[in-house]
């Protein structure tokens, strides 16, 4: 089984914690799953690279620094798969508010190359992509009124703006829809999908590998 290490990336406000495989896998190979590792963290920097609100034009000439922190969690880590769930927590001083997003990296380790949603689930099978059937996981905000409300506003959005939602899963970019990213358990498939702030800003919800 490959072997995992941290490396920290620290710079103007970018904190930056990612894994790389330093064993476990002929050179080869671990240069290419690092290289997948470290195309989604650098597009993940990407999105924030660009200050989201601009210096106001008057008052003091002075420009707050927006700050961003990236931690990661292993999700699988066995011979078949590698998976990767990244929690962004930015904030800019003159936004509303602080916002955090999931986005994930799925590695296929017997092929050494990269996997999305619908390599883990069937897409037209219309119950694969209907959230209500699935297990709301969310940490810190749990209860039934809490899952009403999260399936109320994702229900809302339409099953065509959902099957578009899944159908653009796992971009790390604007192309992403709904803001989905699956990440794969040991017995369970996860997806993460955005929702507004006063709901959490993401909601994570599993269901068992069939």
């Amino acid at each position: 089984m490959i072997e995992l290490r941290t490396r920290t990336y620290q710079s103007e406000g970018r904190y930056v914690t990612y894994p790389i495989v330093v064993s476990g896998a002929d050179p080869t190979s671990i240069n290419k799953l690092n290289s997948i590792i470290l195309e989604d963290i650098n597009k993940i920097l990407g999105i924030y690279s660009m200050d989201t609100y601009p210096q106001p034009l008057q008052g003091p000439d002075l420009f707050l620094k927006d700050s961003l922190y990236i931690y990661y969690y292993i999700k699988r880590h066995d011979d078949r798969y590698l998976s990767i769930l990244y929690t962004a927590d930015y904030y800019n001083p003159y936004g509303a508010y602080p916002s955090q997003m999931v986005y994930t990296t799925n590695i296929d380790l017997i092929n050494n190359r990269r996997l999305n949603i619908h390599d883990l689930i069937d897409m037209d099978t219309p119950s694969n992509i209907d959230l209500s059937s699935w297990e709301l996981v969310t940490t810190g905000m749990g209860g039934e009124a809490y899952r009403k409300i999260v399936l109320e506003y994702i229900l809302g959005l339409g099953v065509e703006t959902l099957r578009k939602g899944f159908l653009t899963a796992d971009i790390i970019g604007y192309e992403n829809l709904l803001g989905i990213f699956s990440y794969i358990r040991p017995t369970r498939i996860g997806i993460s999908i955005s929702v507004p702030h006063y709901i959490g800003d993401h909601a994570e919800f599993e269901r068992d590998i069939e």
